[in-house]
């Protein structure tokens, strides 16, 4: 028999995590989430597994084993409501700390000139430098998912762009690197146990729109072998920093490759998505 388990997509979560206590998604985030979390269906989510939401009665998930995509104070709220009782999860404080880009930072560049900075001044003069070899800079805010939260400057930063950057400082920082035309995008998922141990799946490949918004992802079956490799050597370091910050539960390594004047470059880890991801059952299996 198939189990069964009760599922919040709460796929908002670093949304959430960037918030703090009383967070709620905003209609339009609302709709953006329940259009993807849709996707899962069939795939992450099996078919006698059942959603749960706001909307959900009371007690309809009595008897089951709740599951969230990343399992925050909301998405464990909704699951004990319904009636399901919450797999092992880490704590809030190390979710919020795997879940910012500072943590992948922490573990080297893999870009020429990229950096996570957590003041604005260092901000400032980072953006007034060359950003060769990209053709701006890309800045990202330490909580973000599918291209959300991210900004493209092309000169000296403007007034708008302080205010932004002031606000994304609050956060915790942002990540700063070369804006780069990407050629192919990849992702290696795994899942780091209990005990530290760590198990990775297949390698994948990913399309998504001009945002950086998911759209489709892929077994690379025909992906060269050194990159692969390449992937596989970040994930396992990846995996056991994310066991050593007391993360336990699934992840995922984002890289991609960019055009270099002419020459395909890789950067074999450009994100750490410490939680479930939209193509974690093709990569990983469900």
């Amino acid at each position: 028999m198939v189990a069964r388990y009760a599922w919040v997509l709460n796929l908002d979560a670093e949304l959430e995590l960037a918030h703090g206590a009383g967070y709620t998604p905003t209609a339009s985030v609302a709709r953006a989430t329940a259009a993807f979390a849709e996707r899962l269906r069939g795939a992450l989510v099996g078919e006698d597994d059942l959603v749960v939401d706001e909307r959900s009665r009371e007690g309809e998930a009595r008897g089951l084993v709740g599951r969230a995509f990343c399992p925050t104070p909301r998405a464990i709220a909704l699951l004990v409501r319904a009636g399901a009782q919450p797999e092992p999860h880490p704590p809030l404080d190390v979710l919020r700390r795997v879940a910012s880009r500072a943590f992948s930072a922490s573990l080297g560049p893999t870009m020429p000139k990229a950096a996570f900075v957590t003041r604005v001044d260092d901000a400032r003069a980072m953006l007034r430098g060359d950003p060769a070899p990209g053709s701006g800079w890309r800045v990202k805010r330490a909580y973000g998912m599918a291209g959300r939260g991210h900004r493209v400057v092309h000169a000296s930063p403007r007034d708008a762009d302080v205010a932004f950057l002031s606000s994304w400082m609050a956060e915790g920082g942002a990540q700063i690197e070369p804006n780069v035309r990407v050629v192919d995008e990849h992702a290696l998922h795994g899942l780091v146990s209990r005990d530290g141990s760590v198990r990775l799946g297949a390698l994948t490949r990913q399309r998504t729109d001009a945002s950086g918004a998911w759209i489709a992802t892929e077994l690379a079956l025909d992906a060269p072998r050194a990159l692969g490799e390449a992937l596989a050597r970040e994930a396992e370091l990846a995996g056991r920093a994310l066991a050593d910050a007391g993360y336990f539960g699934p992840f995922g390594v984002d890289a991609f490759t960019w055009d270099d004047g002419g020459r395909v470059v890789l950067r074999a880890r450009s994100e750490i998505n410490a939680r479930y991801s939209m193509g974690f059952s093709v990569g990983f299996g469900r």
